[in-house]
């Protein structure tokens, strides 16, 4: 027995070598020090909260400090990425979400100063969440890892050293959410490109109903998305979309409830033409809307 505890402490020890190799430290703020992970290409990923001054980033990795200069940042999803010319430190090993399971041991690391880490277990692999700064995403994972002051931007890595996930206290506000490693490489993929996240819009307000009993045999579903309100410049005022409406789909995908809309729309690119069914005095319709950028006004 005693033998097996030092060995399982010997391999999460190993762990944490291996996925500590591309935790860097990050000043940006007064006072404050964050983490990041190395992600290759003299590109740094840490949460957007970390930086807070776009001009006086510096990064730490070992012995070697250099300056950095944004690429992106996203405050919805609390991600940003950083060029860093001249680092030696290698890219993070990579791991996967989809392999993780509720019960798992994972590990959160940091570097806010000298390298930490807190280990704990995988308590939810939750759907869909909305952060307190607007963001959403589809998915996140839970643990009853500690995160302490400065691991904003470190990875959660597995029992193996793999990053499965990107940690931010601001994600669950003292509940310890993690984006999956492979939302966060979309994310970061869009920033490298755009230095933004194009978030797909319709321009409507609306709120779940009930469908009368004609319309429920129709569509093959109990409920649909009142509209209350449409932007008149929006995808959905040019494509036809009226108050009243009762939007029962969106690209195939059934919208009973907001949640289901704004899964399907995540899942659509911004300027893309679409399918949106609706109910409209008793009778189904299918429009064609165009997706928009929430944020971007129309030109």
């Amino acid at each position: 027995m005693a033998a097996s505890l030092k060995d399982f402490s010997t391999e999460l020890a190993s762990a944490v070598d291996r996925a500590s190799q591309s935790v860097v430290r990050i000043n940006a703020r007064r006072g404050r020090a964050g983490s990041g992970i190395v992600w290759g290409d003299n590109l740094i990923v840490t949460a957007d909260h970390v930086v807070e001054n776009d001009d006086e980033i510096q990064v730490t990795a070992g012995e070697k400090t250099v300056k950095a200069t944004v690429v992106g940042r996203d405050p919805g999803s609390d991600l940003a990425v950083l060029r860093a010319e001249g680092l030696s430190a290698p890219a993070f090993p990579r791991g996967s979400s989809a392999d993780l399971k509720i019960g798992n041991l994972v590990l959160a690391i940091g570097r806010p100063n000298g390298l930490q880490a807190t280990m704990g277990m995988v308590s939810s692999l939750g759907s869909a969440w909305r952060n307190w700064r607007g963001g959403d995403l589809d998915r996140v994972i839970q643990s009853d890892t500690t995160l302490y002051p400065g691991f904003s931007g470190g990875p959660l890595v597995d029992a193996e050293g793999r990053v499965v996930g990107l940690n931010s206290w601001h994600y669950g506000r003292g509940i310890s959410v993690s984006i999956p490693i492979e939302a966060a490489t979309r994310i970061v993929d869009s920033l490298k490109t755009h230095g933004r996240i194009k978030r797909p819009y319709l321009g409507i307000g609306t709120q779940p109903v009930r469908l009368a009993d004609p319309a429920k045999t129709k569509v093959n579903q109990e409920g649909g998305l009142l509209v209350l309100s449409v932007e008149p410049d929006s995808g959905a005022g040019k494509g036809g979309v009226l108050q009243g409406d009762i939007i029962v789909a969106l690209a195939d995908k059934p919208t009973p409830h907001l949640n289901e809309l704004f899964n399907a729309l995540r899942q659509l690119e911004v300027g893309s033409t679409q399918t949106l069914r609706i109910v409209r005095a008793g009778e189904t319709r299918d429009l064609k809307v165009t997706v928009g950028e929430r944020g971007v006004q129309p030109a």
